[in-house]
């Protein structure tokens, strides 16, 4: 049976989770939370396909209240990203499994309260929401870095990601506008190191999925100031550079930007991977895989779809055959918590100029 879900946000990117929700096999919405009532309900009046004729009547104002009167086992959290972790405590708490959207903390005290938390109630999974780990080009890197018939023990990679990212929440009211109305920008323009949280993890999530957390990283991130796209205050907001070092000796090279020339899609990225056995080089949803000079596999799959419902889809069945049947649960549970904690190893090491033991500072997040 699917299991009984509360879901919060309604609107926005939300919208589409919970239009996601609605598709998956494994989920079922109970109630849903949202700050804007009235907004919420004419966004659960637009969903499509088998929605529960009581939804719309189910809307409320906290997870706590939502709690109280329904039976919900998990929580899918797509708020604000300010206010992410306290939300996942509150539902820890009140005894669901929970997934939130990239990132569940903006600093470590947050992870470190939302660490506490899932120990006090340590039955519980709790994931950091990645979805595009689960669109078939990804999975299918993933199987070719991990599974036999693949490139064997990696020996080296790198990563290129770009994107002209507007940190406007609507239309661009243009600079002298937006002085007079600063709260038109996302909480990305406003919270040090979110590059590295919400840009960059997108693309070493797949890494972590794969092959785990690196020995060390060395990071640097990018100063530029582009106010046509929100990007005026926060350190750490338009890009960024990281070395990572793995236990045996394996770099791995990542550079990307918010900022940058966008393609028909608005961003665009690519991979390679070394490894004892063969080479990968994948472009979004080419992928190509290379043994003795030559082509073992030429594959176009989907990477991304259309406003990304598909891809939630995909990670909300996966959330619900973990907590119902164990399916990969460790799995999915340490390697999204990894992903944060490398991420914050990246802004630890741009923070201090310094090289960063990733193993010691995952040690002492996770305590």
């Amino acid at each position: 049976m699917p299991i009984p879900t509360i879901h919060v946000g309604c609107t926005h990117f939300a919208h589409g989770r919970l239009q996601a929700q609605i598709n998956s096999n494994g989920l079922e919405p109970v109630a849903c939370v949202d700050i804007n009532l009235e907004a919420a309900r004419k966004g659960v009046a637009s969903l499509e396909g088998d929605i529960p004729e009581y939804l719309s009547e189910r809307i409320y104002t906290t997870i706590t209240e939502a709690k109280e009167k329904h039976d919900a086992h998990a929580c899918l959290i797509y708020a604000s990203t300010t206010v992410h972790a306290k939300l996942i405590v509150e539902s820890l708490n009140l005894g669901m499994h929970t997934l939130c959207v990239k990132p569940i903390a903006t600093t470590q005290a947050e992870f470190h309260d939302i660490i506490q938390a899932h120990k006090a109630n340590p039955g519980l999974m709790l994931v950091q929401g990645q979805n595009k780990r689960w669109n078939p080009a990804a999975a299918k890197m993933r199987e070719w870095l991990r599974e036999k018939g693949g490139i064997g023990e990696m020996l080296a990679g790198e990563c290129r990601f770009w994107i002209r990212q507007n940190l406007y929440t609507g239309p661009n009211p243009g600079i002298e506008e937006s002085i007079k109305s600063p709260d038109s920008r996302q909480p990305d323009a406003y919270v040090d190191g979110l590059f590295f949280h919400a840009g960059t993890s997108h693309q070493l999530d797949q890494l972590v999925a794969a092959k785990g957390l690196p020995k060390y990283v060395t990071a640097h991130i990018h100063n530029r100031r582009d106010p046509e796209l929100g990007q005026i205050e926060a350190w750490g907001t338009a890009g960024g550079n990281a070395l990572m070092e793995y236990a045996n000796g394996a770099p791995f090279s990542y550079a990307g930007t918010r900022a940058g020339h966008a393609n028909s899609f608005g961003w665009s990225g690519n991979w390679t991977f070394h490894g004892e056995n063969g080479d990968i080089r994948r472009d979004a949803g080419h992928l190509q895989l290379f043994r003795l000079g030559k082509t073992v596999e030429n594959l176009s799959l989907q990477d991304l779809h259309a406003g990304l419902i598909e891809d939630d889809r995909l990670q909300f069945d996966a959330f619900a055959q973990a907590v119902a049947n164990g399916t990969d649960r460790d799995w999915m549970q340490e390697t999204t918590l990894g992903t944060w904690v490398l991420m914050e190893a990246c802004n630890e090491s741009a923070r201090t100029h310094e090289r960063v033991d990733v193993e010691a500072f995952a040690a002492k997040m996770l305590k």
